[in-house]
């Protein structure tokens, strides 16, 4: 354990030392003599590369590994307790039975990894002391505490029987994860997308699922006394459902659209309050200028080059939606959900409305106010005067935007990316505009 010196920084090895270091355990996994177990403790060896290498029983307590790549390597049965992973690379990395207790996974690329076994609980023993500001992004000592994969990829991981008690999941990429099995007692997985993910047989008491995706999730013999499902997507209908409906979404849209070609003389405007579209025809590129479809479910669908200029949509659920090229100005979005929807490229500039009087224009900017858009990635977009007062915006991609006067103030802005956006005039709250601004 490092001292308690408050300047105290870990050592940093080079990658020459840990090849050193990888060699000689191979050697004692062989009982070959010279051999020696790989034990690292409180090092910086964040950035270097464990590709492909096998130091299953190794012990690396207490080390940042942040943007490590551990890709293809083996961790089996390995001490990993209160590292630092995150931003790692650990692609079809073997972690079978390792110790994991206390570690900080953050946005790491963990698909298609092996946890099965792993011990995920929290770990409270250790002092991370970490390197300071000059080296590298930490200048904190923290104990090791609950294991946090959030806004991580586990996409195809396998974690049967792991033990990830109070494990926080949130944001997490786990599609076609496996589960079976696993302690997930008291876990957060809120916001996490889980879509068939194999939960038989669990233990999910008390485990935080709100405003996460389990289309197709199984949860056969699963214990979910206690769970909390809040806004969680099921492949059930939310509200009305649209294959059910008198008329078909087919003969809606073409009434809707005749009703916009002739402003209103003629056809019907398309109304869909509370309904669940996702078993309707695909919506791509139709043109659904001034629908009104509040409190209503689009998560997952294919909506790219869709038109829903001046569209009432407040409460909506677009979850996971592809709106490329969208066509969206003047559009509602109070309270909706965009949760890793992808709207690249897509215009939500303000939509310019003739006055009764005849006498010029106004504009009505698109509002996203108390909005959930969490990963949401909107990069390359056009959203002038675009309104996110009191929106959580945590990781959503705003890069080569153009968000000129937008409003941001009282939104969450934890790590998002403003990478040559546009954002003169825009407003911010005092201290949180971002050096661009």
């Amino acid at each position: 354990m490092p001292p308690m010196d408050e300047n105290f920084e870990l050592k940093k090895l080079t990658q020459a030392e840990l090849n050193d270091i990888i060699r000689k355990h191979q050697m004692f996994l062989a009982a070959r003599p010279g051999g020696a177990r790989a034990v690292v403790r409180d090092m910086n060896l964040s950035d270097l590369s464990f590709v492909g290498q096998n130091l299953s029983q190794s012990d690396f307590t207490g080390c940042i590994m942040a943007g490590a790549d551990l890709t293809n390597a083996s961790f089996e049965s390995a001490t990993l307790f209160g590292c630092d992973l995150k931003g790692a690379k650990l692609n079809n990395c073997r972690l079978v039975r390792a110790d994991l207790r206390g570690a900080d996974v953050d946005e790491a690329d963990l698909k298609k990894a092996d946890l099965s076994g792993a011990d995920l609980r929290e770990g409270r023993t250790i002092l991370k002391r970490k390197i300071n500001k000059e080296n590298g992004p930490y200048n904190e000592a923290s104990e090791a505490g609950i294991v946090q994969f959030a806004g991580s990829d586990l996409t195809d991981a396998i974690l049967t029987g792991a033990n990830a008690v109070s494990a926080d999941f949130s944001d997490a990429i786990l599609q076609n994860a496996n589960l079976q099995g696993a302690n997930l007692k008291g876990a957060v997985l809120r916001g996490a997308d889980m879509s068939n993910a194999d939960f038989r047989s669990a233990n999910l008491q008390n485990a935080d699922f709100s405003f996460a995706v389990l289309t197709g999730a199984s949860m056969e013999g699963a214990d979910q006394s206690g769970a909390n499902f809040t806004l969680t997507l099921t492949g059930d209908a939310v509200g009305a459902d649209i294959a059910e409906m008198d008329m078909t979404l087919d003969e809606l849209v073409l009434k809707h659209m005749q009703w916009v070609a002739t402003g209103g003389r003629q056809g019907v405007q398309l109304t869909l309050d509370t309904v669940d579209l996702r078993r309707g025809v695909n919506l791509s590129a139709k043109r659904l200028t001034a629908i009104r479809a509040n409190k209503s479910t689009f998560a997952e669908m294919d909506l790219r080059g869709i038109e829903m200029q001046g569209a009432n949509l407040d409460a909506s659920d677009f979850r996971k939606c592809r709106m490329n090229q969208a066509d969206l100005r003047g559009s509602r979005f109070r309270g909706c959900l965009f949760n890793r929807a992808v709207l690249r490229e897509s215009d939500f500039n303000p939509l310019a409305i003739r006055r009764r009087d005849g006498e010029g224009h106004y504009h009505l900017p698109c509002r996203f106010e108390n909005a959930w858009l969490r990963h949401a990635d909107f990069s390359g977009s056009r959203m002038m005067e675009a309104v996110f007062t009191d929106a959580d915006l945590t990781a959503a991609d705003f890069s080569d935007c153009d968000l000129r006067k937008a409003d941001f103030r009282g939104a969450n802005l934890h790590n998002v990316k403003f990478e040559n956006a546009l954002l003169e005039d825009a407003l911010f709250d005092d201290g949180k505009a971002p050096q661009s601004a």
